[in-house]
Parts: structure tokens; sequence; C-alpha cells
């Protein structure tokens, strides 16, 4: 069964600004249970001070709870296994709120998330005004999240909704300062980026993420910033959201590695706050960095870029071929519409590479076609192309600005001579439990 290779002008054409033809295949999805990463628990609980009530069925509990236990979260996690009485009676919700009262009562946390499952949604069950009587009797702020896996290719995936639900926890604020939020990603931006530097050449701003913040109050804080920097799609609710109820203007700034995306992001935040910013230095960096590069590794070096990475696959594709690095194979499993920019110049550019989809059937005898790169970035990209030497850049850290790439160029270099274990590259992560 030979893995299928999906066409640029497929993507080009499609009406699907997400999931084209090729890249969605119609048949269904494995969603493994040992698969574990930023899932839709770990990302709810980066609320400080919060804890969740997870109410689900014996297996979503078990993954859940083994993620909780690698991951860091078990003290903040907890489970309501429904039983197949509880599914058919539904007598279970009349029983979540005494639930809820004791976690609160025993944690001493300051927020509370109820998390159901797509067996609620198949249900109708009605958790909103669960939730708000939840809050009335305990007077502690209490929010829903739904891991419902249906709605994947949906505008309400649950990626997109987790995070929405993450900054509803933002109360009203009657002062705004100059300080800017960062959306979208799990991690702050590194504290190597030029952006802190660049961000505060004019005025002396607070740059904010949820994860610089250890308490409820503190993170409050992030309701009084002017600006929200959308860096990543899946904020895109979150920064909706805000504007909406706090009144906060949101910036889509996505994470991109091409040196002239990212003068272009710098000019628009020129424009927008009305500052003018030096950038010579930073942008000189980053070319002599990709000069050395290519200087010390040759002409001829190639890279597979997969879905994985903490990058947008077609436009770090585009970087590497503006650069001189071809791009034999891209690994995706989606495609945003502005990334449709990115595929036409690709086809015009680098009209020979191919695009394989990670989630089609037909790509679990991939590894049989031998495919082989130099580099592969991302972890997908990495087994499909074994031999090849695999940097993870997972979302453990958010590269950003000219830094990212700098920082992406040197992590390439600094595995060319290492030895590597693929399958203890992959446990070693936590994206296997």
């Amino acid at each position: 069964m030979e893995a299928e290779i999906i066409s640029l002008d497929d993507i080009l054409v499609s009406k699907e600004s997400v999931h084209p033809p090729g890249l969605s295949p119609d048949c269904l999805h494995y969603c493994p249970p040992t698969s574990a990463g930023w899932g839709i628990v770990r990302v709810a609980l980066l609320v400080p001070e919060s804890a969740m009530l997870f109410v689900s069925p014996s297996g979503c509990a078990r993954h859940a709870a083994i993620a909780g236990i690698h991951l860091g979260f078990w003290d903040r996690f907890f489970c309501y296994r429904l039983s197949e009485t509880d599914i058919v009676s539904g007598a279970y919700m009349d029983n979540i709120p005494r639930v809820s009262e004791e976690i609160l009562r025993r944690t001493g946390m300051k927020a509370l998330i109820i998390c159901s499952t797509c067996i609620d949604d198949l249900l109708g069950s009605d958790y909103d005004n669960l939730v708000a009587e939840i809050e009335r009797k305990t007077g502690i702020p209490v929010r829903l999240c739904r891991m419902d896996p249906i709605c994947m290719h949906t505008p309400n995936a649950p990626p997109l909704k987790v995070q929405e639900t993450v900054y509803k926890f933002l109360q009203p604020s009657a002062k705004h300062d100059d300080s800017i939020n960062i959306l979208g990603n799990f991690a702050s931006i590194d504290e190597t980026s030029e952006f802190y530097e660049v961000l505060c050449q004019t005025k002396d701003r607070e740059i904010r993420h949820i994860t610089n913040y250890s308490s409820y109050e503190e993170f409050q804080v992030m309701a009084t910033s002017s600006y929200n920097l959308l860096i990543k799609p899946a904020g895109i609710l979150a920064a909706q959201d805000l504007k909406n109820r706090l009144n906060i203007p949101w910036i889509s700034a996505y994470h991109s590695y091409g040196i002239e995306r990212i003068d272009g992001m710098y000019h628009m935040f020129e424009k927008t706050f009305n500052e003018s910013f030096e950038l010579d230095d930073y942008r000189d960096e980053a070319i002599d960095t990709t000069k050395w590069f290519t200087d010390v590794h040759g002409e001829s070096v190639s890279v597979a870029v997969g879905s994985t990475a903490n990058a947008a696959p077609f436009e770090l594709a585009r970087t590497f071929v503006e650069i001189g690095i071809d791009v034999p194979y891209i690994f995706a499993d989606a495609v945003q519409e502005w990334e449709k920019t990115h595929v036409q110049w690709l086809k015009k550019h680098n009209p020979s590479m191919k695009v394989f989809s990670s989630s089609h059937p037909k790509m679990a005898d991939a590894r049989d076609m031998q495919l082989h790169t130099d580099y592969a970035i991302g972890f997908d990209a990495g087994y499909y192309c074994p031999g090849a030497k695999t940097v993870p850049w997972g979302l453990e850290k958010q590269p950003f600005g000219y830094s990212g790439l700098i920082s992406l160029l040197h992590e390439m270099d600094a595995v060319t001579d290492v030895p590597q274990d693929f399958k203890s590259m992959v446990y070693a992560s936590g994206l296997v439990i």
C-alpha cells in the first residue's frame, strides 16, 4: 500500500481553508490512547491555581490520569468515571455539584474547570446551567471545556475552544496599561528572542503570557493589557472573546521563520503602536547565520518538514528553500488559509516537493518508501524519514522572531554528528505515555 502524494494544486484550489482534499481523507483517524503532549486537559490547566474535574468513561479517564502523572498535573486533576448505568440514567449530573465542592474544599484552588467528553455531546447534557449553579454555590469561578474530537474539523474545534475557556477566567478591568498579552502558544516566547528588546525600545512595556503567573490573582493582570498578540491560530477564539468581553484589541502576527516575513511583522507593529524600531543588528545576525549554515553544510543539504514541529509546515519549508536548503518532503494534515500564499510560492520555486498526509491510512507503510533527507524537523518527519537527523522542535519552548530561525539552524548543526535513538527521543519528549 503506497503512501498517497497530495498535489499542491489540490491544496490551492480547495475551498476548505483548514483541511483540503488529501490532507483530510474521508476515513477514520486513529487517536491513540498513548498520545500525550499538549492535550485539552494540560492546556486547560495552564490557569494558575485551578483544578479540573474530568467527567468521562473509564478509557478516557485512565489516559488523562496517566498523562497527569507523566506530565506533572496529577495533583490538580480529578476524574469522575462514568459507568454504563450512569450514561443510561444521566444520574451522574446530579452528583457533579457535590463532587466539585469537595474538590475545592480539599485543594483550596481558586478556579475550577469541568471537562466533558464526547459522551455528553452525544447525550446533549446541559453543563452550562450546571456550571452556573456550582459557581453560585461555591463563589469560585467555574468554566466548562469539552474534549469533543467529533468537532475537530469545525470552527469550534477543541484546541480552539479550550484556549477560549482558559482566558474566560479573566475578569473585566477598569484600567489598561501599555502591556501586551501573547496568545495562542503554550510556553512564553523564548527569553533569547530579540522580541522583548524590540518591543521595549521606545516604551517600558511588559510582555505577558499565562505561564508567567503562579497565582490566579496575578493572572488577572492580563486583563489590564492594551493589546493581545496572536502568534498561533489556535488562540483566535480566545482573542475574539477578549475583544468582545474586555475590549482588548488583538493583532495577528503568526509565528514565522522567513526573514522578510519577520521584517513585515515588526513593521506592522511599528504602524500599530506608532513607534519605530531598530532592527538591523538582529536582521543581520539572522542573515549571517543562514550563510554560515549553508557554508558549513553545503548546498546539497536537504530537510523534511513535519506537522509536529513548532511551525507552520509550508511557511517553514518556504524559509528553507529561500535560504538555499532543499525541502523534498512535507508531512501535514492541515493547511491554514494564511499558509496558501506559501503553498503558491513553493509550487513555483520548489515544484518537485512531495506533500504527504500524516493521518492518511496509507502512511502506515510509508517507512518502506525509504524517504531520504539529511534533517527532519518534527517527530513525524523523523519517523517517515529514517536515517535523517531529527530535530524535534516541539511546543515546550516558543521561538519567535529572527532568533527563532537562528536557534533552529544552530539546533540542526548541533545534531549533525550526534548519534540518535529515535524511539528514546520520542518517549523522552512526553509525547507517548
